[in-house]
């Protein structure tokens, strides 16, 4: 019985798809929770492999090792893992147990940007503004923004709301620039209230 309702404990955990492993080792403690993630990972279980990359660049049961992070987080974005092709993105981005690859991390972000990760959207954004690690391109950078926005993300309403303003990427509307940059301003962003005063957006 007690067997049972610790895989029926186990199961409850595992289909926490937000969950990248946390619980697991609040209920289990360190060397359990690795060995279960680690068993499950070895049967390319794909959330298993994010949770167990999440544990090497958290140093979680483990020690922090952005080689072993990057690998599992590789296994699962392979398999179409959201969460952990935003986190390989990152690890690109910033050179974390591999060397510095920013075309790689445009690619990952936009794999997790595509399959709705708001946060990949942000930064994919970024990289087509700033033509880093892809071509630079105003109207992509605009786009992502506006899809991260609409999904609720402060700081990219802001972008967006700044993009209208400069007329790039989008047509200039500075009606539009209000819109956005009020909505951010409202939800407390600092950029937006900076942006507010500099465009005199009450004007409009």
């Amino acid at each position: 019985m007690r067997k049972f309702f610790w895989i029926l404990s186990l199961c409850t955990l595992l289909f926490a798809w937000e969950d990248d492993g946390s619980e697991l080792y609040e209920t289990f403690g360190n060397k359990k929770a690795y060995n279960i993630l680690h068993d499950l990972a070895l049967k390319e279980d794909a959330w298993a492999m994010y949770a167990l990359g999440v544990s090497y660049m958290k140093a979680r049961g483990v020690r922090q090792d952005y080689k072993k992070a990057l690998f599992w987080l590789q296994k699962a974005s392979l398999k179409n893992f959201s969460k952990a092709q935003y986190l390989l993105a990152d690890l690109y981005f910033e050179g974390k147990g591999t060397l510095k690859d920013l075309s790689k991390a445009c690619y990952w972000y936009e794999r997790a940007a595509r399959e709705g990760e708001v946060a990949a959207m942000y930064k994919l954004a970024l990289l087509y503004l700033e033509g880093k690690g892809c071509k630079k391109d105003p109207k992509k950078a605009y786009e992502w923004f506006l899809k991260a926005a609409n999904e609720g993300l402060i700081k990219a309403q802001t972008k967006v709301g700044l993009m209208y303003a400069a007329g790039l990427g989008v047509e200039k509307d500075m009606k539009k620039a209000k819109e956005w940059i009020r909505r951010a301003y409202e939800g407390g962003d600092d950029e937006a209230k900076r942006a507010w005063e500099i465009f005199k957006l009450w004007n409009y």
